[in-house]
């Protein structure tokens, strides 16, 4: 998907190297990757920046789910991070978090594409919550699973609809050339963490992204991204809850989520029980959204990706294992599919849940 008319021709748009850079609502990651002598892709280097301001005043994080951006500070972050990190291109790819897009699945009788794609905005103006003159409409044609084709007597079109607003896009366009790169990329974030931790994978697919602000729940069935949900409930509640019940300073607090989590001690089960109610929230959301596709589809899911920082806290993925009986919980991994030196792999473990946006982001230009 791209939402800017000025990369109508990204295809045509040839390089060995590219830039993933990924904002999140605390940290800004940046993911070069290359073409390598194989014609494989490579990892050739990254850079990672984290603002741990949040946990202490709540609005001082680069990006919240109320759209604010803090475009000069961002786009200053990046360039130091950039030159600190010594990055040998300045192409670029840049995703839109879920939160700042408006996203539905829409269901047309079979027609002409070219009767669809005149439907398609008449329909759009009755779902998407703001004027179609302040959008960007982009959507993809689903090609469903033959067995949900049976399951539903499916005889439709499915298209996946997004709605960015203008103004966001305008946003990411003026960070990138504040911070002197070459932006021919944009698409939801989602779709980015698809296109790195599944690949060719068609089976049923959930993916859980537990930020530090947000949590993202994401549906993929046949290699398309189906459902697509946010939440403000994720890892700074788990550790302002621990603060406020041991009675700790935030930076306490989170030191002892990262290095104990759902692993602690029997003596110390009132850490675990302090992060429960959050994790059992989450726990229920991706149980019930689940639930609703399956009943919708007759699918299954098969694979179920815990991704973000949060995800290698210790303990979490395996009490998701003890409470989604049936499906695979595995720890994702966004360098899967990409090259890299054996002796970061120790590095590569750390980071891998929470590179998929970057990783996605920077693939997307190497692969067209």
């Amino acid at each position: 998907m791209s939402f800017l008319d000025s990369f109508k021709n990204i295809f045509s748009f040839s390089s060995k190297r590219a830039l993933g850079l990924d904002i999140g609502t605390t940290t800004i990651k940046i993911v070069e990757l290359m073409i390598d002598k194989f014609n494989k892709i490579s990892l050739s280097n990254y850079g990672f920046l984290e603002n741990y301001g949040h946990l202490e005043r709540i609005n001082d994080a680069f990006q919240t789910s109320g759209l604010k951006l803090m475009e000069t500070d961002v786009s200053s972050m990046i360039r130091e991070l950039y030159s600190k990190s010594e990055f040998e291109t300045n192409v670029v790819g840049m995703s839109i978090p879920i939160y700042s897009a408006f996203v539905s699945t829409l269901e047309f009788p079979k027609m002409p594409d070219k009767d669809l794609a005149n439907a398609i905005p008449y329909t759009a103006k009755q779902v998407v919550p703001m004027p179609l003159s302040d959008v960007v409409l982009d959507w993809t044609e689903v090609i469903p699973s033959k067995e949900e084709v049976l399951f539903r007597n499916l005889d439709k079109k499915i298209i996946f609809l997004v709605a960015i607003s203008k103004d966001v896009i305008e946003r990411y366009k003026r960070i990138a050339k504040l911070a002197n790169l070459n932006l021919v990329s944009l698409e939801l974030e989602g779709v980015s963490q698809g296109r790195a931790l599944l690949g060719n994978d068609k089976a049923p697919t959930f993916v859980l992204d537990i930020g530090s602000r947000v949590t993202n729940l994401m549906i993929f069935d046949n290699g398309y991204l189906r459902v697509s949900k946010f939440f403000d409930l994720a890892s700074g509640d788990m550790s302002q809850a621990i603060s406020r019940g041991l009675k700790v300073d935030i930076w306490r607090a989170e030191k002892i989520k990262k290095e104990q989590g759902l692993s602690a001690s029997q003596a110390q089960m009132e850490i675990v029980n302090l992060i429960y109610p959050t994790i059992d929230a989450i726990v229920r959301e991706s149980e019930n959204l689940i639930k609703i596709y399956r009943e919708k589809t007759g699918r299954e899911m098969k694979n179920f990706f815990l991704a973000g920082a949060t995800a290698n806290m210790p303990g979490l993925a395996s009490y998701l294992s003890s409470q989604f009986k049936g499906i695979s919980v595995t720890l994702a991994n966004a360098f899967a599919r990409v090259n890299y030196n054996p002796e970061i792999k120790p590095i590569i473990k750390v980071i891998g849940p929470s590179s998929a946006v970057s990783v996605g982001s920077a693939i997307r230009i190497l692969s067209s």
